[in-house]
């Protein structure tokens, strides 16, 4: 679709606002118009002038009779002519109807008109301003709401794969920045558009009207100020997106900051990132300078051009006004000159409204962008709910990679019967978490199915599938609120017993209490305020509110402390009672328990048993296991154990 009639539907639900602003603009604008008609008839009053050496109020200034040796030229002539008589016409008209308003018996008594028929004429004027403002406003606030929440309710529905390749701060901008100037373009376009081209046009006709010979003087300069206000426009398309990314780029080095502030202090890299975000706002800056440089260019040219234009008429027409033989009256002729410099303001305007246009174009092509890009993770057509968990959770012949890379899984095939607690285990990178993170349709394997009681689950419905999971990360990500509403996350008519008895099953309701306001304590950007262990609490109670059926640990315990590390196990000891239970475990001692663990290295599965078994089988498990427990000293630091377990593999 055309991208300046798809902008344009944007508007579309609000068209009855729109239509009132438009119309409201209209008469204004005719309003405006009518106040600059009455600005001759004035100063005849005022002045009691009838002529500067010109033509008497009224005279209609006789035409050059038609010569036969004009010969073909005479038809053309005489279409002038009637052209001219019929435009003269219609200026005494005008002009009678005027003084039939405002005309009294003195001329004190013809002011106090003029001035009645002016107070009413600016106060209608300006109701009709205020009307257009008010429902333009309406549109403006509604599109911008509208296009944020369908960008916001887009990024829900991306999958994980697009937010992995582009950085937060342009995803940011897209809803913050690009929206704002979107939405200036409608306001510029819409607000001025009507207004302006009506009040352009109204005073175009008063200077035709007036004298037609002087306004195709005028017209002379037209094409040059046009040329140059395309030429603007298309420049400033082009400076508006680089802009735009610049200001994008600015937005992602301030978030990175923000949300790594730890991590700068720690490495002492303030001064690092003040370089790079002092880099990234000197590059918008630049582009920033660009745009500003040509779109501050054409309004003093126009105004020039446009100033120049009326010069030359003011010098010509008054000249002939003076000696005698202009066409107008001194009244005539003052409304000519304040409808010609009156027109300077709404031309200037329009020119404005295509450059502006040209940024809002750049803003929506980016928006537009987000809003078709593809949604990998999407329901099946016909896709059925799931209620329950029944029977079996089979991955068949599962292989996976991001972004059609190297493959990460491999051929992977298990099942998990109802009720039974499956470890995954292995080195770093073999594929551990991302195993997992199939089965609630985070991703989508490229070759092979996962089936939850013998459907696939692309053919269930995403919502009804992630009801039944429960999933507790190494990252816990809380929400900068209370802990109440961070453990009831979603769920805001659960009461507070239920959550305070999964606090306590979670052993976090004794430390929650120490906390001066409780469950109402606030804790911080993705909670701050609280230790490793509490925020891991935190996000065992938050499933445990839910109750699912089935639960995901990925790594849940192993950047805990000891003594954390066994106040969680406890938690999750009872989160796990009477439930399906997968769990990627870097700490061996976490999961000798389970029911059966999964070895994987380089994407596939090499062992599969339990742990009694797979010691006794003396593979990598076993290596594993014992690097990590030998000589009674302890476990060591899950990563490390891991990664040179990955070595001595190799």
């Amino acid at each position: 679709m055309n991208l300046y009639k798809r902008t344009f539907l944007v508007l579309r639900p609000y068209w009855r606002q729109l239509l009132t602003a438009s119309l409201s603009a209209a008469v204004h604008a005719v309003l405006a118009g009518m106040l600059v008609w009455l600005a001759g008839p004035l100063l005849m009053t005022l002045f009691h002038v009838d002529s500067i050496g010109g033509v008497q109020p009224g005279e209609v200034v006789a035409q050059a009779p038609l010569t036969p040796e004009a010969g073909d030229a005479t038809g053309l002539r005489g279409s002038l002519a009637d052209l001219s008589a019929w435009i003269t016409g219609l200026r005494e008209t005008m002009k009678a109807y005027v003084h039939d308003v405002v005309m009294a018996t003195s001329r004190r008594d013809t002011l106090m008109n003029f001035c009645w028929l002016i107070m009413a004429v600016a106060i209608f004027k300006n109701l009709f301003l205020y009307l257009q403002g008010f429902f333009m406003a309406f549109v403006q606030q509604s599109v911008i709401r509208s296009l944020r929440n369908q960008l916001f309710e887009k990024y829900q529905r991306l999958s994980l794969d697009y937010f992995h390749s582009r950085r937060t701060g342009r995803i940011m901008s897209r809803v913050t920045n690009d929206v704002v100037v979107l939405n200036e373009s409608i306001d510029l376009s819409f607000n001025h558009l009507v207004t302006d081209s009506i009040m352009a046009l109204i005073f175009f006709a008063f200077l035709i009207i007036l004298s037609w010979k002087l306004t195709l003087l005028a017209m002379i300069v037209l094409p040059l100020v046009f040329a140059f206000i395309w030429f603007v426009g298309k420049k400033m398309r082009k400076y508006s997106e680089r802009s735009q990314e610049r200001m994008a780029d600015v937005n992602s080095v301030l978030e990175e900051a923000v949300n790594n502030v730890r991590i700068v202090k720690a490495f002492s890299m303030e001064g690092f990132e003040f370089k790079k975000f002092g880099d990234a706002t000197f590059q918008f800056f630049r582009s920033l300078l660009r745009m500003t440089r040509i779109r501050h260019l054409a309004s003093p040219i126009n105004d020039t051009l446009i100033s120049f234009a009326g010069v030359v008429i003011l010098l010509y027409a008054g000249a002939r006004i003076i000696a005698g033989t202009g066409e107008m009256d001194a009244g005539d002729f003052m409304t000519f000159l304040v409808a010609m410099f009156s027109m300077i303001k709404p031309v200037k305007s329009l020119s404005q409204i295509h450059i502006k246009v040209q940024e809002g174009i750049a803003a929506a092509q980016r928006i537009f962008k987000v809003l078709d890009a593809k949604e990998k993770i999407v329901n099946a057509p016909g896709a059925r709910r799931i209620e329950t968990f029944r029977e079996c959770i089979k991955y068949d012949h599962v292989s996976f990679s991001y972004n059609s890379g190297v493959e990460v899984l491999k051929e992977i095939s298990f099942d998990v019967r109802i009720g039974e607690v499956v470890a995954v285990v292995g080195p770093s990178g073999g594929g551990k978490s991302t195993l997992l993170d199939l089965l609630p349709r985070f991703y989508d394997p490229q070759e092979g199915s996962i089936s939850i009681d013998g459907t696939d689950i692309r053919s269930l419905t995403l919502h009804s599938l992630r009801r039944l999971m429960g999933i507790v990360t190494q990252e816990t990500l809380l929400f900068n609120d209370t802990i109440r509403n961070n453990i009831a996350y979603g769920m805001i008519e659960m009461s507070d017993d239920r959550i305070t008895e999964s606090a306590a099953m979670a052993n976090a309701d004794r430390f929650i209490r120490e906390f001066d306001n409780g469950y109402d304590t606030l804790i911080g950007n993705r909670g701050v305020m609280l230790s490793g262990g509490q925020r891991q609490r935190l996000a065992i109670a938050r499933a445990l509110l839910k109750n699912p059926q089935i639960l995901i640990f990925d790594e849940a315990t192993s950047a805990l402390d000891t003594e954390s590390e066994v106040l969680v196990q406890e938690a999750i000891g009872r989160l796990m009672q009477d439930r399906t239970t997968l769990v990627v475990a870097h700490r061996l001692s976490t999961i000798i328990n389970a029911d059966r663990i999964i070895v994987i290295d380089r994407g596939r599965i090499v062992e599969d048993g339990g742990h009694e078994d797979l010691i006794r089988r003396g593979g990598l498990y076993e290596r594993l296991y014992t690097m990590q427990f030998k000589n009674g000293e302890g476990a060591l630091s899950a990563r490390t154990a891991l990664t040179d377990g990955a070595d001595a593999e190799e």
